[in-house]
Formats: structure tokens, C-alpha cells, sequence
């Protein structure tokens, strides 16, 4: 079976490739939506992207790429995010770091190295790159222990993430839902076909007259005009179950749904 993630490797991304598959053929991508591209056109089998973290939020991109593509969330795996300072070395003076990755270990570095430069990279994986490609005295990368191990870098400080609760939330992406198992998760994005008060209320009075846990609802610009939103729901139950069909059925009449996928619930 063949999954494509995003890369390089030593991403959280391929951890949880790595996680789900074992040694499976695992197919690296530059973006989110390619990895997504990759599963539409029978190049991989699965495809994993990340779909929130627990300090920093939702990622936005793989939102946009549920909507845009006609493919399934069919699983989620949960990653613990432990980031870790390498260093070359002197004093280090620059630092390099995703953005994301540094906004979870900001505290920490205010800390112990001040007011140092940051330069942003596009994943953890390349932060360990460039530290390895660097020359002279004085870097930095805040990197995972994956990424040190491949490029033999000296690890100067452990688990230095803000937050010991941070987690990344993975979503497995296949043409299909998975099958029921009674410790079920369904995602869904809805748009409402015309605004009027109390519309929001009703939706969730839908729910919460059937006994239907809502386990996350936010919103998201929809792109058009300003003051338009998507709502993004997760829920407990399948989309099979008799409840969450005939709640759909009944929401479907004041909004456009899209099932995103039913999966079995990580936690």
C-alpha cells in the first residue's frame, strides 16, 4: 500500500505515516494539497495530512482541501508534538524553525536565548537541513528527534514545547468512509442556503434533540463575500447511525452538508 504525507522525512507528518502504515510505501509531497492530488489520482492508496494541533489550532489548508476534493477522512491518528533545540557550535545567535514550531516553543526560547533571529523554514524537517548545511558558529533549529537522528545533529536541549499536552491531530484520506464500529467519528462542513437569525441555534438544537454529542464546531471564511462562514462540525456517531442520518436529512433543508468522513474515534 502506498500513502502519501508530506515530507521530508523527519516531519511529524511521516511520524504519522510511519505510524499507521509501519514500513509501507510512504510517498513524500511538498503540500497538503498535493498529498491530497496524489490520493484523487490513484497514486496512493491513503493519504495523511494534519488537521489540528492542540496549542496552535486547526490547520486551515487541509480544511480548504476537504472541501475541494471528493475524498474521505477514513481514520485519525494523534501524535505527541515534542519539539527539541539543536545546535551547532558557540553561542547560538540564529535559530532556524517553522513558524508553527516556534510559536509552541516561544516561551522557551524568550527564555533562554532572548531576542534571537529566527529564521523561518517551511517544515521541521528542513530546519534540520539547514543546520546541517550551515557554516560557522552560532545556529540553531528547533527540530524533532527524527530529524536529528537522520542528519547527526547535537541535540542542546529536550522537549522544549510550551505545552507537555501538545498533540497533533492526523486525518487518514481515502475515496471512502470508514466502516461503522460503534466508537465512531463523523466530520461535516456545512453552509447555510440563506442567513437568518437563530439559524445556528436551530442547527444544534438538531443535535442535541437526538442525543448527538458535538465534539468541535468552529468556522471558516468561505472565501466570498466578507461575513460568509463554512462550519466545520465533528460529532460522535457514524454516518450510517438512523440519529445522525435523520439529523442530516433535517439540516439539509436550511444547509448544504458535506460529509467529510466517518473514522474511528483516536480518543
Amino acid at each position: 500500500m502506498k500513502i502519501a504525507t508530506l515530507g521530508p522525512i523527519g516531519t511529524f507528518s511521516h511520524e504519522a505515516a510511519i505510524k499507521y502504515s509501519g514500513n509501507t510505501s510512504i510517498l513524500l509531497q511538498t503540500t497538503i494539497w498535493n498529498v491530497f492530488n496524489c490520493v484523487k489520482q490513484g497514486k496512493a492508496e491513503k493519504g495523511i495530512a494534519p488537521l489540528e494541533n492542540s496549542v496552535s489550532g486547526t490547520v486551515g489548508l487541509t480544511l480548504d482541501a476537504l472541501m475541494d476534493f471528493n475524498l474521505k477522512i477514513c481514520a485519525e491518528i494523534i501524535i505527541p508534538v515534542r519539539h527539541n533545540l539543536a545546535a551547532n557550535d558557540g553561542k547560538i545567535k540564529k535559530i532556524y524553525s517553522n513558524l508553527q514550531a516556534f510559536a509552541q516553543c516561544e516561551k522557551f526560547i524568550r527564555a533562554h536565548l532572548g531576542d534571537v533571529e529566527v529564521i523561518p523554514t517551511e517544515s521541521n524537517a528542513k530546519s534540520a537541513e539547514k543546520l546541517a548545511m550551515s557554516k560557522g558558529k552560532g545556529y540553531g533549529a528547533i527540530v524533532p528527534m527524527m530529524a536529528i537522528k537522520k542528519y547527526n545533529l547535537k541535540c542542546v536541549a529536550r522537549d522544549i514545547q510550551d505545552s507537555r499536552f501538545n498533540v497533533t491531530r492526523f486525518v487518514v484520506l481515502d475515496k471512502k468512509s470508514h466502516a461503522r464500529t460503534g466508537k465512531d467519528r463523523t466530520s461535516i462542513a456545512i453552509y447555510p442556503h440563506k442567513d437568518k437569525a437563530g439559524l445556528l441555534y436551530g442547527l444544534i438544537g438538531e443535535f442535541a434533540n437526538r442525543g448527538i454529542n458535538l465534539t468541535k464546531i468552529e468556522s471558516r471564511p468561505s472565501k466570498g463575500k466578507l461575513g460568509d462562514y463554512i462550519f466545520f462540525i465533528d460529532l460522535q456517531g457514524h454516518e450510517s447511525d438512523l440519529d445522525v442520518k435523520n439529523a442530516f436529512k433535517s439540516i439539509s433543508k436550511s444547509f448544504f452538508l458535506k460529509v467529510l468522513g466517518s473514522y474511528p474515534r483516536a480518543y
